[in-house]
């Protein structure tokens, strides 16, 4: 409660120092009340709902907005970007605010959210799903609970729908089914001159685009998902002391190379703090029992805390501890191989160890280290995508928190440092993949380095067929230029 109180007051301050540069866009906000229905919003700073709209994952990521838009109809959301558009406002668009990069999905100009749009439709046939861009992940799976079916969605309950799933969407389903993205029937596409499209298969280009382009293309208002048969699932989280960890490296490694499992995946997440370096682990079967794969960490079963069970995937998923995380800042960075090899391995536990000699020294909170051992063959699911996957990468994602603004420049030179060390030893083993996963990716990662040459090429082709006037580029994102 205190750290949410310490928020709302630093966020409040930062508004009212930020009020003369928002004041030139608040006859946008008034437009944009003028024009939406009764099924959106506009909430301004002493509204009760304006700090919770503009409140990220990180604080760091939040921004003092002139006003925010609760979006409640795809309608109102293209009446507001031809608002916006024509006056060359900023603005932004969250759906969980989970994104890390200073500026992605916030602004002092007009924000838009979609806490009003959040629905979670099956179809009559159970093949669908459709999402609302304001669901998180719990969401979507407390929604289909019960009905024998769930979508190939986040791990985790925090990310929103929206980001996640055009950034590509890695998946405790990935090993059977690709990444979210390669599961998404339609997106419902409100273009940047405020035109709605119906975006699916038969408009390879911009389907293409809005899978893994992230927001470059305009608003996407709704995601339509194919869905697959789902029963209870094995899984859960196990926080392993530091005594562990280096057994656990070594389980790790045997994991990555000898698991063939589809069904079957673990993240271990090595968790740095000045006390030291512990686990959480976290381990998954899409099936009702222990499969033989997991049971080498069966001898960790009585760690700190050990939550693994039989149980729904709304039930193994909301317990993740992933929702917003108050008044910390913090960034993410990442690197992607082929193959985890055991060097490799090794090399990121070093890096973790020499974080924890100097992260007291910086006002560091966290420092994590994500290791994700999908199956070396899950590019086999991939579809035709702006984020080219069929090399089947292995993303590691390093999750840096620290409370002090003053030490910003540090934490982030020294993840980007992490990274160069791990990227040089990855091409010397001959694993390095040459896409970087926008969804873990910092801010200054280029379109070469997030699509490729020749899929960076393509996308900006067709973002400029669709926004022709740069209104996406009003928006936080990855610069296309």
């Amino acid at each position: 409660m205190m750290r949410q109180f310490a928020t709302a007051a630093a966020l409040f301050c930062a508004h009212a120092l930020a009020t003369i540069d928002s004041f030139a866009y608040l006859d946008t906000c008034s437009e944009i009340q003028s024009v939406i229905s009764s099924a959106s919003r506009v909430d301004y700073l002493l509204d009760l709902a304006y700090l919770p709209a503009i409140n990220h994952w990180y604080e760091s990521s939040s921004e003092a907005s002139a006003c925010v838009l609760n979006a409640g109809s795809t309608e109102d959301v293209a009446a507001a970007i031809k608002i916006i558009g024509n006056r060359q406002v900023p603005f932004a668009i969250k759906s969980g605010g989970h994104a890390t990069n200073p500026g992605f999905s916030s602004t002092p100009g007009v924000h838009i959210w979609f806490d009003k749009y959040k629905s979670v439709t099956l179809s009559s046939d159970k093949q669908t799903a459709l999402v609302g861009a304001g669901a998180i992940f719990s969401d979507v799976y407390n929604a289909l609970d019960g009905t024998g079916v769930t979508i190939n969605g986040g791990r985790v309950p925090g990310p929103g729908v929206g980001g996640f799933t055009l950034g590509g969407g890695f998946s405790w389903w990935t090993n059977q089914y690709g990444l979210t993205c390669d599961t998404v029937k339609s997106f419902t596409l409100v273009a940047p001159n405020g035109t709605i499209i119906h975006v699916d298969s038969s408009k390879p280009d911009l389907f293409f685009a809005l899978k893994g382009a992230g927001n470059r293309m305009g608003i996407v208002t709704e995601f339509e998902y194919y869905t697959h048969l789902q029963g209870d699932v094995y899984g859960g989280l196990i926080l392993l002391p530091q005594d562990d960890i280096v057994s656990l490296v070594e389980d790790t490694k045997v994991f990555a190379q000898q698991n063939k499992d589809p069904k079957v995946q673990i993240i271990n997440v090595l968790d740095v703090t000045i006390l030291g370096i512990s686990s959480q682990l976290l381990v998954f079967h899409d099936a009702p029992y222990e499969p033989d794969s997991l049971k080498p960490f069966d001898k960790y079963h009585d760690a700190f805390i050990n939550d693994v069970k039989v149980q729904s995937v709304s039930s193994f998923v909301s317990a993740i501890p992933a929702v917003l995380g108050g008044s910390l800042r913090g960034t993410f960075n990442t690197i992607s191989v082929t193959n985890l090899t055991s060097t490799y391995l090794d090399a990121v536990y070093a890096e973790a160890q020499a974080v924890q000699k100097i992260i007291g020294l910086h006002g560091g909170r966290d420092f994590r280290f994500e290791i994700e051992p999908f199956l070396p063959t899950h590019g086999q699911h991939a579809t035709d995508s702006a984020y080219a996957h069929a090399d089947s990468p292995l993303p590691l994602n390093l999750d840096v928190s620290w409370s002090n603004p003053l030490d910003d420049e540090f934490w982030i030179d020294y993840t980007d440092g992490v990274v160069a060390r791990l990227r040089q030893l990855a091409q010397s083993e001959n694993i390095l993949s040459p896409q970087t996963y926008s969804n873990y990716a910092a801010t200054g990662t280029s379109a070469d380095q997030l699509f490729g040459v020749e899929n960076a090429a393509r996308v900006r082709k067709i973002r400029d067929e669709i926004d022709p006037n740069n209104v996406m580029d009003l928006a936080g994102g990855f610069n296309l230029h």
